[in-house]
């Protein structure tokens, strides 16, 4: 089995679309609520462990999505909801996986969302993360 890689967190926790996906996971009900909370963990584990691929179709867990910076996304449909974690895998972060953004994706609205996390990386790979 290969090492995991290890999370390392990046989030702007004061941006509205991560402020109201955990809003929305904090409204379900206990049993919900733990068993999404359960799946997303199972998810970025997955990807720490390298077990996800991009099968192309529109059920992949993961896809690439920009390059240079490369960025990745993560998918998960949790009940009525289709929600996005953004990552990247930085040269300097060998052993890391660093989370970026995460949202629900909300129609038109998944370009900014995206946008949002390259900025964000861009904007902290010079100090930010990398003294994290």
């Amino acid at each position: 089995m290969p090492l995991a890689r290890t999370w390392q967190w990046y989030l702007d926790e004061s941006n509205e679309s991560v402020i109201a996906l955990d809003a929305w996971i904090q409204s379900l009900q206990p049993f919900s609520r733990a068993h999404e909370l359960g799946e997303i963990d199972d998810l970025l584990e997955a990807a720490a462990l390298g077990e996800l691929e991009d099968t192309g179709d529109v059920r992949t867990p993961i896809k690439p999505i920009r390059t240079d910076p490369d960025v990745y996304e993560l998918r998960r449909k949790a009940l009525s909801k289709q929600l996005r974690f953004y990552h990247a895998e930085p040269a300097e972060l060998p052993d890391g996986l660093l989370a970026l953004h995460k949202h629900m994706k909300d129609g038109g609205l998944q370009q900014a969302e995206i946008d949002f996390a390259v900025e964000r990386y861009k904007s902290g790979r010079t100090n930010a993360w990398k003294s994290a």
